[in-house]
């Protein structure tokens, strides 16, 4: 019950368990022509919007969005917590002016702030964080977008914790660049770097950009076509049997169907954050309309969280620490994506419990269970 890299199942890993395969060769080509266009699908995208699957990791992702900046361009970055304001430690590395606005813990950035400083200067681009990984936090995107669109030239958002688990319409909602990663909600080994660019996006990368080589996504833009289209391409060596991997876990969604996936995670986070609440504990989330499909933090009284992340262990689940510094020592996160069930969360709440009676935590002991039951029985 990690945060990522999550569980895989078996078919998924049995997927990538092959001899060298050449990256140019017909069987590694269709792997990755299915890939690019189940990406479009999992945004709920149409061929307007280019999908790109590259090498590294959610980081990697958002460092490529580089390659639609140009130098002295102006950025915005509304951060709900540590990985949001990776974006600022990223862009502070190129000749880009950028600017800031962060949120109280476990809250996410005032929709009303983020339009006010919109309407008063003018960026090239806004980053959003869909799922705040450090706190479990969710950013309401639809209705952010639709009060600053008017104002942004482009819109970013980083879904690394939410594609897949969460309701994402990047071209419904306006978003121009929505990017993920192989191993959260998708269900696929880490290595990949995942995202959809609109049409005025890939307008903008036609010109001149801060990007540096491996990440500039004019270098892998090529690629991107010419698989697509069945053939061939090479710009570096591709992660070949992460993409197979990948393609089987795209299969797993095609046969679950997106729209169930999504009230699956929905149900799940439900049954944790039932049973959490019963035992007396608190959430990170200080609302329920940011509490998240994927993650939990979870605010402990009196135990350290290496002490629990340490016991827990004994019991067969394996749970996150908590990385947000204002918060450190004192929480620990339940992931809770990619191929979870109802009983998954009924496992995890009683491991839970068990390992903070044992740690000397005041909890209700066996309420957290019944809670967690009683809503996967009367929902």
């Amino acid at each position: 019950m990690h945060v990522g890299p999550v569980d895989i199942y078996d078919e998924v890993l049995y997927a990538g368990l092959k001899h060298n395969v050449g990256f140019s060769s017909e069987e590694f080509v269709q792997a990755f022509q299915f890939c690019l266009k189940e990406t479009r699908k999992l945004f709920r995208v149409d061929n307007s919007y280019q999908p790109f699957i590259i090498p590294g990791s959610g980081t990697s992702a958002m460092e490529s969005v580089t390659s639609f900046l140009g130098k002295d361009n102006k950025v915005l970055v509304a951060s709900n917590g540590v990985f949001g304001d990776r974006w600022v430690n990223i862009f502070k590395r190129y000749p880009l002016k950028v600017d800031y606005l962060g949120s109280e813990v476990g809250d996410y950035v005032s929709v009303d702030k983020i339009e006010e400083k919109v309407r008063k200067e003018k960026y090239d681009l806004v980053t959003l964080t869909h799922v705040e990984t450090s706190t479990g936090v969710r950013q309401p995107i639809e209705e952010t977008v639709k009060r600053i669109r008017d104002y942004v030239d482009l819109i970013v958002v980083d879904g690394v914790s939410s594609v897949g688990a969460e309701e994402v319409r990047a071209k419904d909602w306006g978003v121009d660049i929505y990017l993920t990663a192989s191993q959260k909600a998708i269900g696929a080994p880490p290595g990949l770097g995942i995202l959809v660019a609109s049409e005025k996006a890939m307008e903008s990368i036609k010109g001149d950009s801060v990007a540096g080589y491996y990440l500039d996504l004019r270098n892998w833009l090529p690629v991107m076509r010419n698989m697509e289209d069945g053939k061939g391409s090479y710009f570096a060596t591709p992660p070949v049997h992460t993409i197979f991997m990948l393609a089987q876990a795209f299969k797993l969604i095609q046969e679950e169907g997106l729209d169930n996936r999504i009230k699956r995670h929905e149900k799940v986070a439900k049954v944790i954050r039932a049973g959490i609440e019963s035992m007396g504990l608190r959430l990170v989330a200080k609302r329920p309309e940011s509490y998240s499909n994927t993650v939990t933090g979870v605010i402990l009284n009196k135990v350290r969280a290496e002490e629990v992340l340490k016991e827990i262990v004994n019991e067969g689940v394996e749970l996150a620490p908590g990385v947000h510094p204002a918060l450190q020592g004192r929480y620990v996160r339940i992931g809770h994506m990619g191929w979870v069930t109802p009983n998954d969360a009924v496992v995890t709440i009683s491991a839970v419990e068990r390992t903070l009676r044992k740690l000397g935590e005041d909890i209700n002991v066996g309420s957290g269970v019944r809670s967690a039951q009683a809503f996967i029985l009367d929902g």
